[in-house]
C-alpha cells in the first residue's frame, strides 16, 4: 500500500485528494494507497481564504454565472464501495439561484459561502476515507520534510509521520520576509504607542478588533480588491450601510455609523483604480471570443510557449492578443468609443497598450483623469450606460482568455526571462480581468461622494514616519495617519517565503525556484525538477508556490484544473510501473 501525504488542504488539497482516488479507480483499481493529509485550519477543503466563518462582506471577484465552471466530483469506486458523487458548485446552489436571466446582474458571492461549500465536499469524501483506513487528516502545519530514499519523514510541532513514499505540496498563500518599507514601518509602530500596523491584509476580522475608533484616519497600502474588503470591514461592521439606489447599475448611497473610522487614504504605486467586470452576461457577451477565435488562439499560445521555435520574447503573446482583440473591437460598433481606425490599427494600437499601460491615445481611458472620474466612467462601461474605450475591451476579452493561457503555458519550455514576462503580462492585466463587481466601485464612489474616501493621494505619495504615525505627500497635499493596513498580498516569489517548511526545502536543496522572482520550479507533472544526474525525487508542487512552472495559480477554478489530474494520473501511473 502506497502512502501519499497532502501537505495543504485547501481546495488544491482538496482536488489532489480527489484527483488521487479518481486516477486509481480509473487506471489501477487493483492497487491500494492510503493518504495523510496536514491542514491545520478547522475548515479543510476550505483553508483560511475561503474560511466559512468570515464575514459576509468579503466577495469572490468570480461570478456565480463563471463559477458555473467549478466541476463536481464524480463517484468513486473501490473495490465493493462507491463513494457517491459531490454536485458543482452551481448543482449545490439552491435552484433558483442557478442560471439567473442574462440581463439581471451577475452574483458575487461572499467567500464564506464558497468554503462553506469546499468544506462540505471535503467532509463527504473525507468521511468514506477514513472509514476506509484509507486516511488520516493531521491538524497539524508540517514544519521539516527530510528525504532519505525511498521515504519522506513530516515533522510537526508534536510529531514526526514516517515512511512516506510520495509528497504532494498544496499549500497556498505563505508568510514572506518583510518589504524594507513594512520592515521600517514596523520598527516604528514598536516605539510608539498611539499607531497602528497591520503587515498582512488578511483576516479582516483582526482589523475589525483593533482599537481603531471614529477618530482614526485610515490609510491602505494598496488600491486593490483587499483594500475594498478592508474598508467594508471598517464600515458595515460598525453601524454603517449602503442603500441602492439603482438596482440595474447598482448605484449606491452611503449611510454613516458611529464607530467607524471617517477618513479612508487609498495609495499604490501608480494611483490607478480596479475595473468593474460587466454588469451581467449580456453585456458581457459583447467581449466574448468565439470558440474558433479562442482555438486560434490557443494554437499561437501552445506554439509560442512549447514550439518547434519557442518564443524569445513576451511579443507572441501580444500578438496573439491583439489578433482576438481587433475584429472583436470593430464590431462593437457604436458601443465602442467612436473612431475611424482599421482593423490592422487596432491591432497594432492593442500591441502597443499591452506593451505600454500609460499609453495616451483617444480610444484609452486617460490616465490623467482624476481617479474619481475614471472609476465613474469604467461603471458606465460595466453597465452598458457608456462606449467602451479600447482598454476595457482588452482587458475583458483577456479575462476570457485567460483559462486559454493558463492553460496552454503551463509548463513552458521557453527561457524562464521569457515566463517572467509573460506573467508580468497577466499580472497587469488583473486590474481588469481580476476586476471586482460593479458594486464594489460603486460602494467607493458613494464613500468619496460622501467625504470618507480620500483620493487626493492615491498615487504614489511619499511617506514619511511621524510621531503621529505617517506623513503622505503628493502634489502639495499632505495628511497625516494614524492607522496603516497593508492591503498587498505577497507574491509567490520563493526566494522571500519566511515559512520553515519551504526555508527547509531550499536547504536541503530539494526544491529551487524557476526565477528569482518566481516560484518553485517542476515538470509537466508538477513535479520538483532535480538536477542533471540526480535521481527522481517523488515531491510534488500544485498551486501558487509553483508559479512560473505555471500561471494561473491564484484562480479558484485553476485550484481544480488539469494539472493536478496530471500529477495524479502520472503518480499512478508510475506506481504501477513499479510493480
Amino acid at each position: 500500500m502506497k502512502h501519499y501525504a497532502i501537505i495543504g488542504g485547501g481546495p488544491r488539497g482538496l482536488f489532489a485528494l480527489e484527483s488521487l482516488f479518481i486516477a486509481l479507480y480509473n487506471n489501477a483499481p487493483e492497487a491500494q494507497i492510503k493518504v495523510t493529509l496536514f491542514e491545520p485550519f478547522k475548515y479543510p477543503g476550505a483553508g483560511w481564504v475561503w474560511n466559512p466563518e468570515q464575514v459576509e462582506n468579503n466577495w469572490l471577484n468570480i461570478t456565480e454565472r463563471a463559477l458555473q465552471d467549478l466541476p463536481g466530483r464524480p463517484e468513486i469506486k473501490l473495490g465493493d464501495d462507491i463513494i457517491p458523487a459531490f454536485p458543482s458548485y452551481t448543482e449545490w446552489l439552491p435552484k433558483e439561484q442557478q442560471n439567473p436571466p442574462s440581463t439581471h446582474p451577475d452574483q458575487f458571492p461572499p467567500r464564506a459561502k464558497m468554503g462553506t461549500y469546499l468544506n462540505a465536499r471535503f467532509e463527504v469524501l473525507a468521511a468514506a476515507l477514513h472509514g476506509f483506513g484509507l486516511l488520516e487528516t493531521i491538524t497539524e502545519t508540517v514544519n521539516e520534510l527530510t528525504y532519505v530514499a525511498p521515504y519522506f519523514t513530516a515533522e510537526t510541532s508534536t510529531q514526526s509521520v514516517k515512511q512516506i513514499e510520495e509528497v504532494v505540496l498544496t499549500i497556498g498563500h505563505q508568510d514572506t520576509i518583510l518589504s524594507d518599507q513594512l520592515q521600517e514601518w514596523q520598527d516604528h509602530v514598536a516605539q510608539k504607542d498611539n499607531t497602528i500596523l497591520f503587515t498582512e491584509a488578511y483576516p479582516v476580522e483582526k482589523i475589525m478588533q483593533a482599537n481603531i475608533t471614529s477618530e482614526s484616519v485610515v490609510a491602505f497600502r494598496g488600491f486593490g480588491l483587499a483594500m475594498i474588503d478592508q474598508i467594508r470591514a471598517l464600515t458595515l461592521q460598525r453601524g454603517a450601510h449602503f442603500e441602492i439606489l439603482d438596482n440595474d447599475s447598482k448605484e449606491v448611497a452611503f449611510h454613516a455609523g458611529e464607530n467607524h473610522p471617517q477618513r479612508f487614504v487609498p495609495f499604490s504605486l501608480d494611483g490607478l483604480p480596479m475595473v468593474p467586470k460587466p454588469i451581467n452576461k449580456a453585456v458581457d457577451k459583447w467581449f466574448m471570443p468565439s470558440d474558433d477565435t479562442i482555438d486560434a488562439f490557443a494554437k499561437a499560445i501552445h506554439q509560442g510557449a512549447c514550439g518547434d521555435h519557442p518564443a524569445k520574447d513576451q511579443y507572441f503573446l501580444l500578438e496573439a492578443m491583439a489578433a482576438v482583440v481587433a475584429p472583436l473591437f470593430l464590431r462593437l460598433e457604436d458601443k465602442a468609443l467612436s473612431h475611424d481606425l482599421s482593423e490592422e490599427e487596432v491591432y497594432f494600437l492593442s500591441i502597443n497598450y499591452l506593451n505600454n499601460k500609460s499609453l495616451a491615445h483617444p480610444l484609452l481611458l486617460s490616465h490623467q483623469k482624476p481617479v474619481l472620474q475614471m472609476m465613474q466612467q469604467q461603471v458606465e462601461m460595466a453597465v452598458g450606460e457608456a462606449p467602451v474605450s479600447l482598454d476595457y475591451v482588452i482587458g475583458q476579452v483577456w479575462r476570457h482568455c485567460q483559462p486559454t493561457i493558463y492553460r496552454e503555458f503551463s509548463y513552458p519550455e521557453i527561457a524562464d526571462d521569457v515566463v517572467a514576462e509573460v506573467i508580468a503580462l497577466d499580472e497587469a492585466s488583473k486590474r481588469y480581468s481580476y476586476g471586482p463587481p460593479v458594486e464594489s466601485i460603486q460602494q467607493l464612489i458613494a464613500l468619496a461622494k460622501a467625504g470618507l474616501l480620500d483620493l487626493n493621494l492615491v498615487n504614489n505619495p511619499a511617506i514619511t514616519c511621524v510621531d503621529g504615525g505617517w506623513q503622505l505627500e503628493s502634489d502639495g497635499k499632505k495628511i497625516t495617519v494614524d492607522v496603516m493596513l497593508n492591503a498587498v498580498l505577497n507574491s509567490p516569489q520563493l526566494v522571500t517565503v519566511d515559512t520553515p517548511i519551504i526555508k527547509n526545502l531550499l536547504h536541503n536543496e530539494m526544491i529551487e525556484p524557476k526565477h528569482t522572482d518566481l516560484g518553485i520550479r517542476t515538470d509537466d507533472y508538477g513535479y520538483v525538477e532535480v538536477p542533471e544526474g540526480k535521481s527522481f525525487v517523488p515531491l510534488a508542487v500544485l498551486g501558487r508556490l509553483s508559479k512560473g512552472s505555471v500561471i494561473g495559480v491564484d484562480a479558484i477554478l485553476e485550484c481544480f484544473g488539469p494539472r493536478t489530474v496530471s500529477w495524479s494520473e502520472r503518480s499512478i501511473d508510475l506506481m504501477k510501473n513499479e510493480k
